[in-house]
């Protein structure tokens, strides 16, 4: 009876074990892929939370600079087969990009069908990256995860903010209003991909900057602004990275991406990594 009890016992925590397995998330896009996966945000977040054996992956497939288009390139296409070959363990891919398809492309004084039609050549080239990934594993999910506003406010003067300077003189000098209204129905847009697809999810950080640091000179304290957010602002400066001084005037430094994966994990990954939890007891 005693031996029967204790292989009963084993074999019930092997089975928590295999369903609960270490299991990795699989981070696809651009710089601010790159960099969360590089600031290590995502491992971070989900130990944070009590579950250190869920870990990221993007050292292949996290690369700055990269756009949409250029992800719909067989070569990069197989990147991302690869990865997923490489790690039976994932099962959920966070897609990060179309920033730089915007950035290179839109400007403020595009009309409303030049801007419709970007829009469009954006989110064909998403969806071809979406539907690839799902056909590699019929259990996969894709977390859609884009961007915040950016700060063309604080870091475009001095000698320092040439590039940010150059940057915001490409896209027709627009407005904080300007900018972030055409990021906002830009992401709008790519959402409609989750909408139609059970196994695509979207969470949106717009926002969270400006509720998480505030504006302290302007005394606006953190909390203030919900997201969102204000379409009139950018995202404060306090965000922003920092590379030998030098203020970045669109991606977001450690802690602001640590504030990005802890909002994914609030509105995504706590309640996928509690139902494969629960499944142990099903």
């Amino acid at each position: 009876m005693l031996i029967m009890r204790t292989i009963t016992l084993c074999s019930f925590f092997l089975l928590i074990s295999q369903l609960t397995h270490a299991q990795r998330v699989l981070i696809v896009g651009d710089s601010w892929a790159e960099q969360q996966w590089q600031d290590q945000s995502h491992n971070m977040v989900f130990t944070a939370n009590g579950h250190p054996d869920i870990t990221a992956l993007g050292d292949t497939t996290a690369i700055s600079g990269s756009t949409a288009a250029d992800w719909i390139a067989p070569t990069e296409l197989q990147r991302i087969a690869d990865a997923l070959d490489n790690n039976p363990d994932i099962d959920i891919v966070q897609l990060t990009i179309g920033g730089n398809d915007f950035l290179d492309a839109w400007r403020a004084d595009f009309t409303p069908m030049q801007t419709l039609t970007l829009q469009q050549q954006i989110q064909t080239d998403i969806q071809t990256i979406v539907d690839f990934i799902l056909a590699q594993d019929p259990n996969i999910e894709i977390i859609l995860s884009f961007y915040d506003y950016p700060n063309f406010v604080d870091t475009i003067g001095g000698f320092t903010g040439i590039i940010c300077n150059n940057l915001h003189t490409d896209l027709a000098q627009p407005t904080p209003l300007e900018l972030n209204t055409a990021a906002r129905d830009f992401e709008q847009a790519y959402t409609q991909i989750a909408d139609n697809l059970s196994r695509v999810y979207h969470v949106s950080h717009a926002g969270s900057m400006q509720n998480t640091f505030g504006f302290p000179d302007d005394n606006i304290l953190p909390g203030d602004i919900l997201p969102p957010g204000d379409l009139n602002l950018p995202s404060p400066v306090a965000s922003m990275r920092v590379t030998f001084t030098v203020v970045d005037c669109f991606h977001l430094g450690a802690q602001g991406y640590d504030v990005l994966i802890q909002n994914l994990y609030d509105d995504y990954f706590q309640e996928k990594f509690d139902t494969i939890f629960r499944t142990a007891f099903d």
